[in-house]
C-alpha cells in the first residue's frame, strides 16, 4: 500500500474487496481507500479489475464541487488500491435509514438541486452515470451531496449508445431495458437515464424506498417496463411536478439536468435560502458546494445554451410542460472521447429493498416478454 496513507477502519465491502478510511502519515488527510483483491486465474476477478481500471479513467478527467474526487490508485502485490474523496458522514441512502421519517422536502430540494448540479457537468461531457441511487450519492458533513461510483458510467461517442443492462433495476428507467430487448439504443436520448433514476431516487429520500422494492426478478422488470412509479401525494405540487418530468416515458420528452436546475423545485429551495449560506437539519448543515473562480467557469461551460440562456433572462422557473420543450440537443460541446467503464464494487453497500412484499401477489409478466426479461436478468446477473 502507498506509503501516504494508514489504513483504518472498514467503511464498506463489495463482491472482490473493502472500503477503509485512510489516513495520510504526513498530513493527516483522509480519502477513501478501496482495496480490491486481484485473483489471478478467477475470470471475475480479472473482469473486475478491467473495471475498476476504466472507472478509473472516467473519475480522473472529471472535476466537480458535486462530483467525488479521485486521488490516484496502484497495484501492491495482490491487491488494487484506489484511492478516493472521503465523503463523511457517507450516502444518502445511509441518511435516509438513519434518518427514517425525519427528511424533510426542504433537504430533499437542496440534495436534488446538488445531485442536478453534478449530473449537468457530467452530461455536458457527454457521459452517463447509469447508477444514479441513494447508495451512490455521498454527502458530507455540510450537506453537500456528490456522485460516487461511477463503475457503470459510460461516455458516448458516435451515433449509437450501445447501452447494456447494467444498473440497479428499481432505479432503471423504462427505455434502457426496452433498448436492450429491441437492440435499439440511439446516443441522444442516453442521458435521459439519469433524469429517470433522479425522480427514483427522490421518491427514495421522501419515502425511505426505492420505487416497485416490493417486486422481485422478472416482475420487478415487468413493472418498470410498463408502469411509472407512484409520486407521493404528500410531495408539494412543484415536487409532484418535477416527478412528473422526470417520469416522462418517451425519454425525448424529459427534461436534461441544466433545464431542471431551473425547476421551481430546486429554485424555491434555493431562493429560499438566499439570505442565509447554510441551513440547519438534524444537527448537521446543508450549504452550497463553494466553487472556485476555475470550477465557476467549468460549470457555466457545462452548462446548456437553453440553462445560460433562462439565467440571463431572468425568466419565471419553468414547470414540466414548459422543461419539456428542450432537448438534450441544446448541449452540444466538443468533448474528447472518453471511456465506457463498469464497475462491481459499491461504496457503500446499496439499498437492499425488502424482499417482504404486500401479501397480495404481484402480477406476474408473460409469454415472450417474461422469457426475454428472465433471460436477461440472468444474463446480467440482475437481483444476484
Amino acid at each position: 500500500m502507498n506509503c501516504r496513507w494508514q489504513k483504518g477502519k472498514l467503511i464498506g465491502r463489495g463482491t472482490f474487496g473493502s472500503v477503509y478510511v485512510a489516513s495520510n502519515r504526513e498530513t493527516g488527510a483522509l480519502c477513501a481507500m478501496k482495496e480490491v483483491d486481484i485473483f489471478p486465474d478467477d475470470p471475475k476477478s480479472a473482469e473486475c479489475i478491467k473495471q475498476l481500471e476504466q472507472e478509473i479513467k472516467v473519475l480522473s478527467h472529471l472535476k466537480h464541487p458535486n462530483i467525488v474526487q479521485y486521488y490516484g490508485s496502484e497495484i501492491v502485490e495482490d491487491k488494487f488500491y484506489i484511492y478516493l474523496e472521503y465523503v463523511h458522514p457517507g450516502s444518502i441512502n445511509k441518511y435516509v435509514r438513519d434518518h427514517c421519517g425525519a427528511i424533510t422536502e426542504s433537504v430533499v430540494r437542496n440534495f436534488t438541486r446538488h445531485i442536478l448540479c453534478g449530473l449537468a457537468y457530467l452530461h455536458s461531457t457527454k457521459t452517463i452515470h447509469r447508477d444514479i441511487k441513494g447508495a451512490n450519492l455521498l454527502v458530507d458533513a455540510s450537506g453537500v451531496v456528490k456522485l460516487a461510483d461511477f463503475g457503470m458510467s459510460k461516455h458516448l461517442s458516435g451515433q449509437r449508445a450501445d447501452l447494456s443492462l447494467k444498473g440497479s433495476p428499481y432505479w432503471m428507467a423504462p427505455e434502457l431495458m426496452q433498448a436492450v430487448m429491441q437492440k435499439d439504443n440511439s446516443s441522444e436520448l442516453a442521458l435521459a437515464v439519469d433524469i429517470w433514476s433522479l425522480g427514483c431516487t427522490i421518491i427514495e429520500m421522501f419515502t425511505g424506498k426505492a420505487p416497485w422494492s416490493e417486486y422481485e426478478g422478472a416482475a420487478a422488470m415487468f413493472k418498470v417496463m410498463r408502469d411509472t412509479p407512484p409520486i407521493p401525494e404528500t410531495l408539494s405540487p412543484e415536487g409532484r411536478d418535477f416527478l412528473r418530468c422526470c417520469f416522462q416515458r418517451n425519454p425525448a420528452e424529459r427534461p436534461s439536468a441544466s433545464v431542471l436546475l431551473e425547476h421551481r423545485f430546486v429554485k424555491s429551495s434555493l431562493q429560499s435560502g438566499a439570505s442565509s449560506s447554510s441551513s440547519s437539519f438534524n444537527g448537521t448543515k446543508v450549504m452550497e458546494a463553494p466553487l472556485s473562480p476555475g470550477e465557476r467557469s467549468e460549470f457555466k461551460l457545462a452548462q446548456s445554451p437553453m440553462q445560460q440562456g433562462l439565467q440571463s433572462a431572468k425568466t419565471v422557473t419553468p414547470d414540466c410542460e414548459t422543461a419539456q420543450r428542450s432537448h438534450y440537443k441544446h448541449s452540444e460541446l466538443t468533448v474528447a472521447p472518453r471511456y465506457s467503464p463498469r464497475s462491481t464494487l459499491e461504496v457503500p453497500p446499496g439499498l437492499s429493498p425488502s424482499s417482504s412484499g404486500p401479501n397480495t401477489r404481484p402480477p406476474s409478466p408473460s409469454g415472450t416478454t417474461n422469457r426475454s426479461i428472465n433471460q436477461e436478468c440472468k444474463k446480467n446477473h440482475i437481483f444476484g
